[in-house]
């Protein structure tokens, strides 16, 4: 091997090493600045799992409710809000079963400043998928829908089902912002099998993107809505 070989090969070993020290570096810094930047740190936030107990959801994707699915989102969001500095009030924590009014009643009795309920769709058409955003008053809903949903639409790599107004109790009785986020439709095959894999991964990403909406919606100025205010 001659000395100019050796001396480019030892040249490219060091632009190599300076890439590598550089890619950790950046890594580094973004990773601070997230955690430092958390739009939601101090912020509280009302999540509702949909459905529970004798109510269970679609049944379509056998082995898993949507129920427990929802259950197991909320739960993973709730600890990367928390995580990041954000209170946290559940509706439920566990298998059971509460009326829409329950729902409300709690969130109301709380000091949150968004309720966000999770579901997942369900259909007998089993090819069927999108994510769908819901709210049920236009002033005071219709922005937080709509930040949430654009965020999963981005994400989950499926449909745009759009944004529905959709006059459910549980936000339309909430005295802050609130939407329901129909993430997925739990009853699409290719969704049952992700959702029921022991990794848990498609719930992490729904999560992920539940959390990223609702961080977005925290760095955006959006004027307060009083409790009890009615939207139009």
């Amino acid at each position: 091997v001659c000395s100019s070989d050796l001396g480019v090969e030892k040249m490219l070993k060091k632009i190599s090493y300076l890439i590598i020290i550089s890619i950790l570096s950046l890594i580094s810094i973004s990773g601070n600045k997230a955690n430092a930047t958390a739009n939601v740190t101090n912020h509280k936030i009302v999540i509702d799992a949909g459905h529970g107990g004798i109510d269970p959801g679609s049944d379509q994707c056998s082995g898993l409710y949507e129920s427990t699915a929802n259950l197991q989102i909320a739960t993973l969001l709730k600890d990367l809000l928390e995580a990041n500095g954000a209170t946290v009030y559940m509706t439920r924590e566990t298998d059971i079963y509460l009326t829409n009014r329950e729902r409300y009643t709690i969130a109301n009795a709380t000091d949150g400043e968004i309720l966000v309920s999770i579901h997942l769709n369900g259909s007998l058409d089993h090819s069927l998928n999108y994510t769908q955003g819901l709210f049920a008053k236009w002033q005071k809903d219709m922005t937080l829908a709509s930040v949430l949903h654009e965020q999963l639409a981005s994400d989950l790599g499926i449909q745009d089902g759009g944004l529905l107004q959709f006059a459910s109790g549980v936000i339309l009785k909430a005295n802050m912002p609130a939407t329901i986020q129909e993430a997925v439709f739990i009853s699409n095959t290719d969704e049952c099998i992700a959702l029921k894999a022991d990794s848990g991964f498609r719930q992490q990403e729904i999560a992920n993107s539940l959390y990223n909406g609702i961080d977005d919606w925290f760095s955006q100025s959006y004027p307060p809505v009083s409790p009890g205010k009615k939207g139009k």
